[in-house]
Order: structure tokens, then C-alpha cells, then sequence
């Protein structure tokens, strides 16, 4: 199961950079990152996406390898709400999606 199926309107980005420009044509209600992006990071994409008021409270998830404790700190600095590692189950994330949003 997917996001899709699951019946949630996604938009992509390859990178933090292209994903500032998704923002400017969408309205999401959750934005799912990786940390590990070219371009622009997962860090500084969070911190640019919380200097725009209008998203200054939508959920932010990172969805990446990353597992250590300080770098789930500096996320949460920055804005995140969720942490979610890579390999994930599509059915916990939808889980998870559905909590954050309610």
C-alpha cells in the first residue's frame, strides 16, 4: 500500500531546492523529507519550510537513514514532528500519516 492508494494527494521533489518550488504550488497538509538530499538538505529544507508562515505549523516528517539520537535532536530544533527510519512498512507510515494529521 502507498500513499496513493491509500487515498492522500502526493507531490515529489528529487531535492530540498525543487521541493521549495512544489511548496509554492501546493498547499500540503504534511511534508515528508529525507535528510540526505543534493542540493539542499533535509536540515536546511525544514528550516527554510518554517520561515514561510503559512507552514509554520504543518507536520514535517523526515524519512531517512539516519538513526542517530543527535541528529533527531537537531530535526526537532529545527521544526520536525516525526522521525521515521529507512526501511520502513508502508502500512506503519500510512499508520502514522493518518495519526499526524488528525
Amino acid at each position: 500500500m502507498t500513499l496513493q492508494s491509500a487515498s492522500f494527494q502526493v507531490f515529489r521533489a528529487e531535492h530540498g531546492v525543487e521541493a521549495l518550488s512544489v511548496l509554492d504550488a501546493a498547499s500540503p497538509d504534511l511534508i515528508i523529507t529525507d535528510l540526505n538530499m543534493y542540493r539542499m538538505d533535509g536540515f536546511e529544507f525544514v528550516s527554510r519550510v518554517r520561515q514561510r508562515p503559512e507552514y509554520e505549523f504543518t507536520p514535517i516528517l523526515f524519512l531517512t537513514t539516519e538513526s542517530s539520537e543527535d541528529m533527531r535532536l537537531i530535526g526537532r530544533d529545527l521544526g520536525a514532528t516525526g522521525w521515521l527510519l529507512k526501511p520502513f512498512d508502508p502500512e506503519e507510515l500510512i499508520r502514522v500519516v493518518k495519526s499526524v494529521l488528525q
